[in-house]
Order: C-alpha cells, then structure tokens, then sequence
C-alpha cells in the first residue's frame, strides 16, 4: 500500500513538472502572453509538489520562491508579500502562545475542565469540539487565533482520554477542532481571512455595501450550520476509535504562577480581539505582542531560547508561500485569464439557475486551486459582472456564491489553517487530506442543493 501511495505521488509531481515545462513553452505555439504562461508554468509546479505531498509543505513554499523569483517578472516585494501579510504574523505570535500554552500545562488543566462537561463518548466530544470552534468564530476574528488557543488545549484532552500520537482518536479530535472552527466560519463575515478579502474586493470593485447580517442570513443556515454537524459526523466515521479513560478520574495540570500569568495574557488578547472594531488593532499584532509577553524575562513564560528550540517555522513559511502564490497570480492577470477560459467554455444560460448554479460553483472551485482561498475572491470578485450579465442574476447574487466554493476546496494548501492546525495537533497529512475530500462532497451533495432552495426563499434567485 506505501509503494502505491509512493507511486501515486511521484506520478502527480513528475506529471505537473511536465505540464509546468509544456506550459513554459505554450507562447511559442500560441498567442498566450509570456507573463501570464510562465506565472502559469510555476503554479502549476507548485501546485502539483502541494497536492503529491512529495515534499514537505513548507519545502514547497521555498521552491515556489525560489522559481517565481527566478523565472517571472513578478518581483521580490509580490513573491515575497506573504511575509508582509498579518495573518503569517498571526502565526508567528500564534505558534509561541501554543506553545506557552503547553509548556505551562495550561492545556491540561483546561481540558480537565473540558471533560467534565463534555459526553463521556468519542462522538460526544467530537460533537463538543466542533461547536467551541462554532461559537468561538463568531467572537475570536480569526482561524489562526481560534486555532493556536483550541488545538493544545484539545491535545491535551486527547492525552487524558488516552488518545496517543498516531492514534485514529487524536485525529479525530484535532480535526473536528479546525473542521469546526474553518467551515462555519466562512459564513460569518469577519471570521476568516477569505471573507475579509472578499468584502474588500466586493467594496472596491462593485461599490457594495455587504452588512454582517445580510452576509450571516444569507450563508450560516446552510453552510454553517450543515458543517457544524456533518465534521463530528465524518471524523467520527472517517477515524473511529473510543476513549480509554474516560471512566477515571481526570488529572489537571499543578497550578503555578506561569499559568496564572498565561491566563492574564490570553484573557487580554482575547479582549482586544473582540473590540478590534473600537481600536482598530489588527489581531495579527495582538497575536504578535502575546508572544512577546511570553518570552520577556520575568513577566513571561517561556525563555527567549525556546524560540528556536520549541518553535517549528514550517507553517510559517509554508503560508507565506501560499499568500505570495496568489498575489504572483493576481498581478500578471492568471486569474482573470483562466477565468476567462473558463467561463468561455462552460455554458451559463438566463432562466436556468440551477445548471448556473452548479457550472459558477465548478469555475470558483477550479480558480480556487490555483489561486488558493484567500486569493481567490479577487478574482471572482473581477468576474461577477460577467457572470451576472450571463445568468440575469442580480450582481449580490453572483458575489454572495463565493463562501460556497471556498468549502469546496480539494487540497489542504488552499485552506492554509489546516496546515497550521495539522502541525500544532500532529495530525498526519493523509488524514487531514481525508477530511478535506469528505466535506468537498459534503459541499456539493448537500450544502449546494440547500443552498440554491434556501436562497429560492429568501429571494436571492427570485
């Protein structure tokens, strides 16, 4: 089965290499722009070594650095603009507060409290870790953050459960915190980092005023909620096991001065997350200050070295790679061309919605391969009015389609808070790939039928 599965992915990589070089090549035998086919050449190579996982994501990243740099025209300051981004400052911060969270055993001590209230079965604490995530998006403004806090603390819930690393159990629970934090929150405005990109571009391109009410209305019935109960349901299916010590006492960590302080700390950033609309900081910089505070002498709870021996940089550097992706296939106008492509081969016909539906639905899933979630709003966004005009659709219609795609996502590179939660709960990739393809379907088989009638109703395709 391991030299399947090896073959398998070596076949994936050698067959994007050679589409990459056949692309490369593609001006000399069309009227492609050499930009826009050499910009294509390397995606389409990075793509492929992401989806194969022939190589460690983060190692992608640098390869796509290295190859944007080399052999486009993009420049340093878009190839490299991931790390100007907040949210990979967001995990920076995110990445030492995890691990102050762990070191203090903070983690323990609340997932002790956890359990408690939680269902003494697999399923039951499934269920429980997908709705904090739930909750949680409508008050935490960000994946990451929700994330960096939930996934030690739920860890370590594994460990008192007697969930050891590599079980199908701590999976299971990893997965359910970061399915249940990432898809309900892609129907809550501020919530993620696509939303946000999308009411920017919905703002600058089209001059729409998107309320957080109409967003809310519009897509949590269906997406949100379907996706609250559908994670627990798949993880539960996807990797059974049952916990072995549920029927003991459960222990919490030994208080001490360390997680008094952390509990400050987080209380505070957690403050200044939810009125983020009064001060106007970002929460990448409130991440970003927390780990701060827990590596300053005296007031902090880690020492300064713990930096570079307890911190792994790898979803670092492997989400500038994915934001620098996309800003290099935004600039030289891949997006809008394979859109274009797109939308010139698929037929979209006034009166029939839900054949229309279904074909804007297949282009934003395809755009988003490329592009990645965050950076695909810019160009859907771009091509509304087209697809507006095409369908007889009203222009919010058309827009408000989006979140659906993003649930559609294929691989765990385009929703780059899987990767970060991945590597924080030691969830093999295979595993979180396994999710990712199930809630796919999810998408498509439930989420969009309920979707088109749910508008059907409230007048959106009216």
């Amino acid at each position: 089965m391991d030299k399947q599965k090896s073959l398998f992915s070596n076949t994936i990589a050698l067959l994007g290499t050679l589409s990459g070089i056949l692309i490369w090549v593609l001006p000399y035998f069309s009227g492609t722009p050499t930009e826009i086919s050499r910009v294509g050449a390397v995606v389409v190579v990075a793509v492929s070594l992401w989806a194969s996982r022939i190589f460690p994501e983060y190692f992608t990243a640098i390869i796509f650095f290295f190859l944007a740099i080399t052999f486009t025209n993009s420049g340093a300051p878009i190839v490299f603009s991931g790390f100007h981004s907040a949210a990979v400052w967001m995990i920076f911060g995110g990445l030492i507060i995890g691990l102050a969270v762990q070191e203090t055993g903070f983690g323990q001590t609340l997932s002790s409290w956890l359990l408690r209230i939680f269902p003494r079965n697999y399923f039951g604490i499934l269920c429980g870790c997908a709705l904090i995530g739930c909750v949680l998006s409508f008050v935490i403004p960000s994946n990451t953050g929700r994330i960096v806090i939930m996934m030690p603390i739920f860890m370590a819930l594994a460990d008192q459960i007697g969930f050891t690393p590599g079980s199908h159990g701590r999976a299971g629970l990893g997965l359910a915190v970061v399915g249940g934090s990432v898809y309900p929150s892609l129907a809550i405005l501020p919530s993620a980092v696509p939303n946000l990109g999308w009411l920017g571009a919905v703002e600058s391109i089209h001059g729409l005023k998107i309320t957080y009410a109409e967003y809310l209305i519009a897509n949590f019935p269906v997406i949100g909620v379907i996706s609250t109960i559908t994670v627990p349901l798949l993880c539960y299916f996807l990797f059974p096991d049952r916990p072995r010590k549920v029927t003991g006492g459960v222990e919490a960590s030994e208080a001490s001065a360390h997680q008094t302080r952390l509990v400050i700390l987080l209380i505070g950033a957690l403050g200044l997350w939810l009125t983020d609309f009064e001060h106007g900081i970002s929460p990448a910089w409130i991440a970003l200050g927390a780990g701060v505070i827990c590596m300053l002498p005296r007031v902090g709870m880690l020492s300064p070295p713990m930096m570079l021996s307890g911190v792994s940089y790898a979803p670092w550097f492997f989400v500038a790679g994915v934001i620098g992706m996309g800003a290099v296939v935004s600039s030289s106008g891949l997006g809008n061309f394979i859109g274009d492509i797109l939308f010139n081969r698929v037929p979209l016909t006034p009166g029939a919605d839900f054949a229309n539906f279904v074909v804007v639905s297949v282009v934003g899933m395809l755009i988003g391969v490329v592009t990645t979630i965050p950076g695909q709003p810019a160009i859907m966004t771009t091509l509304a009015t087209d697809i507006s005009l095409a369908t007889d659709w009203p222009i919010k219609t058309v827009l408000m389609l989006q979140p659906l795609t993003w649930a559609m996502s294929l691989f765990a590179y385009q929703l780059p808070p899987f990767i970060l939660a991945a590597h924080l709960g030691g969830i093999p990739m295979k595993n979180l790939s396994r999710l990712i393809l199930a809630m796919c379907a999810v998408a498509w088989l439930i989420m969009l039928p309920l979707l088109f009638f749910w508008w059907r109703i409230i007048g959106y395709l009216s």
